[in-house]
């Protein structure tokens, strides 16, 4: 029998995440969700953080409703990108469940990187929004129940995109698409919730080898990254490689 769940893409931020995601975008046979229980986590009843006060809490975001909107029938199946963090909400609740429920795969890259791109953008992250631990947990429940870890790791897919996505869609069960890896620079309609992060990634043409120059760690950063490194070296350890060309 064909496994119509949902496919999690878990990530942490500034992971190469999006482009990852806009592959299944441009697939066409997929209905892909961009970060929907960070909905939950920021703008609704339910929300654990303090982070946008100004905005009303709106109960359409709320968890149980959220959760529902993505297991509810579609014509296609549902392929969805969000934080592990976003979603603790639920799972902590009723974790083997909620988790059992979808295909769980992630993506990680080295916190050195994802570190100093957040702080640019979010200069007073917390430890829970670099988003490593969480993750692993959700890794160590998915495996204990059973599931296959599949692991992406951010810098080895942006060095041969073709081989890795060809891997990870072998071991989700889905048919490759080699053409779905470039497209058109647009706006991407499944973004316009998160304005500010994604231009990038709307402006590319396809995917490109990220930089490995080691960015400043000093002070605070450095702590975190300290902090990230261990989930980051367990999960980075069951990750695809990318073929040697």
């Amino acid at each position: 029998m064909s496994d119509h769940r949902p496919i999690a893409l878990w990530a942490v931020p500034r992971s190469i995440s999006t482009a990852f995601e806009r592959y299944f975008v441009e697939r066409g046979d997929f209905e892909v969700l961009h970060e929907p229980f960070g909905q939950s986590y920021y703008f609704s009843e339910d929300r654990r953080s303090d982070r946008y006060p100004e905005d009303e809490a709106q109960p359409e975001n709320n968890y149980d409703a959220v959760f529902e909107d993505v297991m509810k029938p579609r014509t296609r199946r549902v392929f969805f990108k969000d934080m592990a963090y976003h979603a603790k909400g639920i799972v902590d609740r009723d974790g083997d469940e909620v988790l059992s429920r979808f295909v769980n795969t992630f993506i990680v890259r080295d916190p050195k990187y994802v570190i100093t791109s957040l702080a640019k953008m979010w200069p007073d992250f917390t430890l829970e929004e670099a988003g490593y631990e969480d993750m692993y947990d959700f890794f160590r429940i998915a495996t204990e129940a059973g599931q296959e870890a599949v692991v992406v790791d951010a810098m080895s897919f942006t060095e041969d995109p073709s081989g890795v996505m060809e891997s990870y869609c072998e071991k989700i069960g889905v048919p490759f698409e080699e053409g779905s890896l470039s497209w058109e620079a647009k706006k991407v309609r499944e973004w316009e919730s998160w304005d500010g992060w994604h231009e990038q990634a709307e402006e590319s043409t396809g995917i490109k080898p990220a930089t490995r120059k080691d960015p400043d760690l000093s002070g605070e950063l450095f702590d975190v990254y300290e902090k990230c490194l261990p989930a980051y070296y367990k999960l980075a350890a069951s990750a695809i490689p990318a073929r040697t060309l």
